[in-house]
């Protein structure tokens, strides 16, 4: 597959949220399309949803290579990706046949994602008008390999945030395995599973709109 850049990889990351909530939430996001913020909307139903990354760009960076190098033997990865891989401080793990079997960030403090961050940051720019406000109001976030504890620290953190005029409504934390549906009205939290059938069939359906 191509690889997908700058404004082109955002359309496709909108779309692939909107493909995995219509999965899930058919009736909700049937009528829904990709707009600007926010940037899935569904007027007939009068739903917003903000869509939004949560991993470290360098992390972000490891993940996106893992489908291009995963089975391949380390001889095939040609000396350009090599110095790309070096700048970005990513390291390939073969077996003992030379075929990649995991893709590597050099450790670092903190977490792989930031989903409390960005979450502020959109709440922040959900009361300051920066959005199309509907009756309902969600965020859609990009948090691959996010573990449930994790999705329990961003809850309690929503519960102990500072109340402001406006909130989210649902929180969606897609892990790529999962997506955690969370109600900010009583902090409840639904999880389904999303199969790799499911995921290619996301890919593809987001692929035609950045292609047409």
């Amino acid at each position: 597959m191509t690889e997908i850049r700058g404004s082109t990889e955002t359309k496709f990351r909108e779309e692939y949220a909107r493909q995995v909530l219509l999965a899930i939430y058919s009736e909700k996001y049937l009528e829904s399309s990709l707009a600007d913020k926010p940037d899935i909307q569904n007027y007939n139903k009068h739903i917003g949803v903000e869509v939004t990354e949560t991993m470290k760009q360098r992390l972000r960076y490891g993940v996106a290579q893992f489908s291009s190098l995963y089975n391949k033997h380390i001889s095939e990865v040609t000396s350009k990706k090599k110095d790309q891989l070096k700048k970005h401080k990513i390291r390939l793990d073969t077996n003992n046949e030379g075929i990649i079997k995991f893709i590597l960030p050099e450790a670092f403090w903190g977490g792989v994602n930031q989903s409390i961050e960005a979450f502020n940051n959109k709440l922040n720019k959900l009361n300051d008008g920066n959005y199309k406000i509907f009756k309902e109001n969600n965020l859609f976030l990009y948090a691959e390999g996010e573990e449930e504890y994790e999705v329990i620290d961003l809850i309690k953190h929503i519960k102990e945030s500072k109340k402001s005029n406006r909130k989210f409504d649902y929180i969606f934390v897609f892990t790529f395995k999962d997506l955690y549906a969370i109600s900010t009205n009583d902090y409840s939290f639904e999880i389904f599973m999303i199969t790799e059938e499911q995921r290619k069939n996301f890919s593809l359906e987001a692929a035609k709109v950045v292609i047409t």
